[in-house]
């Protein structure tokens, strides 16, 4: 097989080819693009809720924000969660709640209209603590992660 009595070993392919490193790249780019994709939760209700209502500071309670509406807070409730898909959504009498993966949100009857306040999760937590406890919310913002291991579930 050599050529010219020339004793010298054929030439072989040493390692991986540029060609070959792209595709790694791009692969694993992809994962980890996935991955984190898989952990971003783009329902936040706070945008909305600024753009579409009156901020009124002077209805604040605790750390909520307030916003009013002339809207009915069953409108007012489903507009939010239409626009930010809430992960759970209650009612306990005439108030409304939405709860999200950073943020608790209230929706209350307030002079003709609505009164919405705007919270931090464990803020809005707090604040509602007594009725939350009974509907099984935890005080820890809900995690992103759905999975389980073995046996969890059904």
């Amino acid at each position: 097989m050599y050529n010219n009595g020339d004793e010298r070993e054929p030439r072989r392919a040493s390692g991986l080819k540029p060609m070959h490193w792209l595709a790694i790249g791009i692969v694993a780019v992809l994962c980890c693009g996935g991955l984190i994709f898989t952990q971003l939760d783009f329902s936040n209700p706070t945008g909305y809720i600024q753009s579409n209502y009156t901020r009124a500071s002077n209805l604040d309670e605790g750390r909520g924000r307030a916003y009013t509406s002339s809207l009915s807070p069953a409108t007012v409730a489903d507009d939010i969660d239409d626009d930010s898909d809430a992960r759970d959504e209650r009612r306990e009498g005439d108030t409304y709640f939405l709860q999200y993966k950073d943020k608790i949100v209230s929706v209350q009857p307030y002079q003709g209209g609505s009164k919405i306040l705007l919270f931090d999760y464990r803020d809005g937590y707090n604040h509602y603590s007594s009725t939350f406890l009974l509907w099984g919310w935890s005080s820890s913002p809900p995690s992103t992660f759905r999975g389980g291991g073995p046996g969890s579930g059904k």
